[in-house]
Formats: structure tokens, sequence, C-alpha cells
């Protein structure tokens, strides 16, 4: 073999290598993700990040619903500008189990301090209508819960097959600041020390997703 077509077979090498390469490494970090996630998600690796409240996997796209305000105008959850929300569901009233979760959720937002105007809180009614006692109980205690109606059907449309399928009125919600819903805490009694325990997990989750 001349030293020119060794030189020539050389480079031949040379690129067969850059070209494995390039087509080889995004394979093989699609692979590497893939494990990952299936390794995280069936807990055989953990990564150091425990979250206190219950993953929604996938998460579901809340903001996509037809939600109208209390006027019945359309609400868009984009606006005036994006943030995080606890969301609590129910119907026409609320009351006992549901009216804690708004508890929880009001006392876990004004103890994420600085963090407060990243966060806010919703009441999603399910029904046409909102009782006397869930009017009341807003206006006293909850002034700074806004509520918004969305279509029972479409709320179950949504949740149907997922973790949440059944609503619960001893949950409430987070949504991210796109829209997406995508944790949940869920409170095994009532009593205020179980609350006051829950509502410490909701603050330490929290102040890291708003880093």
């Amino acid at each position: 073999m001349t030293e020119l077509a060794a030189k020539q077979q050389s480079k031949a090498g040379s690129g067969r290598t850059v070209l494995y390469a390039i087509v080889g490494i995004p394979v093989a970090v699609l692979l590497l993700s893939t494990l990952l996630y299936y390794m995280v998600n069936n807990k055989v690796l953990d990564l150091g990040t425990v979250n206190n409240g219950v993953l929604i996997t996938p998460p579901l796209q809340l903001a996509e619903l037809p939600l109208t305000t209390r006027n019945g105008q359309p609400y868009d959850y984009s606006q005036p500008e994006p943030k995080w929300s606890f969301v609590v569901i129910g119907g026409s009233e609320c009351q006992h189990s549901c009216e804690r979760m708004l508890y929880l959720s009001r006392q876990a937002h004004h103890a994420l301090e600085r963090r407060v105007p990243q966060v806010r809180r919703l009441y999603l009614n399910y029904d046409d209508s909102v009782g006397q006692s869930l009017q009341g109980l807003l206006a006293e205690q909850y002034n700074t819960t806004d509520m918004l109606y969305v279509a029972k059907k479409d709320l179950q449309q949504l949740l149907a097959g997922s973790a949440v399928a059944e609503l619960a009125e001893n949950r409430f919600y987070v949504v991210d600041h796109h829209g997406w819903l995508m944790m949940y805490y869920q409170a095994e009694d009532l009593q205020q020390g179980t609350l006051n325990d829950l509502g410490k997990k909701v603050i330490k989750d929290m102040k890291r997703l708003l880093k």
C-alpha cells in the first residue's frame, strides 16, 4: 500500500468515526434519559428530590378548560401574569373537608413570605351556582381566593383515567405557572395537628419549586 493510499484510508476511517459519534451520541443520550426516567419513576434510583405532595403523571392541562369568572367572562389563566396556583375543587357549597382545604391552602400561601406574589389561590366550582354559605365563607375568610366556574363534564373528562380521576374533598391541588395540574396534597383527617404538619410539607415543596 502506497503512502498516499494509507493516508486516504486513515482519513476515511477518521470520517467514519466522526459520523458514528454524530449519530451515536444523541442516541446514547436518549437511551440514558429513558433509562434514568424509568429508574426514577419506579423508585429504583433516588435523585435526592422528594416531593411531599403526590405528583400527577402525566400532568393535566387545566388552563385549556373553558374556565369562567363569576361574571361569566372567559378566564385567561396566563393573565395578568403567569403564576403558580393552589386550587381547591368543589361545588356550590364548600363545607367540612372542602373548607379545611381552603384553610390549608391559605395558611400555606401566607407562610411563603416573599414568595407570596408568585402564587394565587383559586376555588374551582363545578356547579352552575354558588350557595349562600360559600358566598359568605369566601367573602369573610377567603376574600383573596378567586372563584372560577367549570362545567363538571369538562373537568371529569380532563381527569378521567388519571391518578385524580375521583374528586376528593380532602385534597387541594398545585398548578404550575403554565397551567399544568401537577401535584396534590391530601389530608388523612381534619385534626389541626394533621393540617399543620401537611402545611409544613406544602411550604417545603413550594419553596423549592419557586426558586
